[in-house]
């Protein structure tokens, strides 16, 4: 008995000097975290609410006031968007921001009863964005209706499409992504991701869902830390092979064990992955170029 549990425990201390000096990370299934995974398939809890604020930004209808709550990132970062766009001639209009578990619940079955169950534009409970307070429904002044062929046609919605990426969001239901995100093309509805995240996605044009699988096999700290020029060229490198995964399985192999080391790797790659016209200090300060 002694000699079995002495062997368990330096299998144990053995696997533990062997594994990686990074975790897997749960960025993408933790309901608190910003890069939360959320459709059909990867359903939040129905208890979880997060803390809320309400932007300061114009709505739609006077009455969609107090349906426009967000998480206080996601928050600030809109009204830097609202504000951007205002400064262009353009007046964004926010419609629908955070829904409970209970609300999205009743919205989808009054849904289903309308429609069928084979309807593709609620999503069920603890399947939408919106439960997050990471998700904003959007119209804009010159065309005010949830209608995506219209609503692309302003040059509202052109900025926004040209911009969001900026401010930390991305588009999430486009037009030919339907059978990976199971969900119809919803040009109203943006999602915050942070700045890295949301360019780099946005920079390589695939569904969330699409950049999350390949995003999995990266070391923690690169998905938590990196910039956005180093999240587009790795997952350039690992999705599209531009480099037949040279960059994307170089990364893997990096020294990771010390906060120093994976700074230094970082920045690094990020040198490396480098597009013209781009410093390394702008590069790891976080900012990023219309592309």
């Amino acid at each position: 008995m002694k000699k079995g549990l002495c062997a368990a425990i330096l299998a144990v201390m053995l696997c533990s000097l062997l594994a990686p000096a990074f975790a897997e990370t749960d960025a993408f299934d933790a309901d608190d975290s910003i890069l939360r995974l959320v459709n059909k398939q990867h359903k939040i809890t129905a208890k979880y609410k997060p803390e809320l604020v309400k932007p300061n930004v114009p709505t739609n209808r006077k009455d969609q006031a107090e349906y426009i709550y967000m998480r206080p990132e996601a928050a600030e970062a809109l009204e830097k968007m609202f504000a951007a766009a205002k400064k262009k001639g353009y007046n964004l209009l926010a419609v629908s921001g955070y829904r409970s578990y209970q609300t999205q619940k009743a919205n989808y079955e009054r849904k289903v009863k309308e429609t069928g169950p084979s309807q593709s534009t609620v999503a069920p409970p603890g399947a939408s964005e919106h439960q997050l307070g990471l998700a904003m429904d959007l119209v804009c002044e010159s065309y005010r209706n949830l209608y995506t062929k219209y609503l692309l046609e302003t040059e509202e919605f052109q900025w926004l499409y040209k911009n969001c990426y900026k401010y930390g969001f991305v588009v999430r239901y486009q037009t030919g992504w339907y059978r990976i995100t199971g969900f119809s093309v919803e040009a109203w509805h943006f999602r915050y991701l942070g700045v890295a995240h949301a360019a780099a996605l946005t920079w390589l044009n695939v569904p969330y869902e699409t950049y999350v699988e390949k995003a999995r096999e990266l070391p923690d700290y690169v998905i938590t830390d990196g910039n956005a020029y180093l999240l587009y060229g790795l997952m350039n490198s690992g999705l599209n092979l531009v480099d037949d995964g040279k960059a994307f399985n170089e990364m893997l192999e990096m020294p990771a064990k010390t906060k120093k080391q994976r700074q230094a790797s970082i920045k690094a790659m990020t040198k490396k992955l480098l597009p013209e016209g781009v410093t390394l200090k702008y590069a790891l300060s976080g900012k990023v170029k219309v592309k």
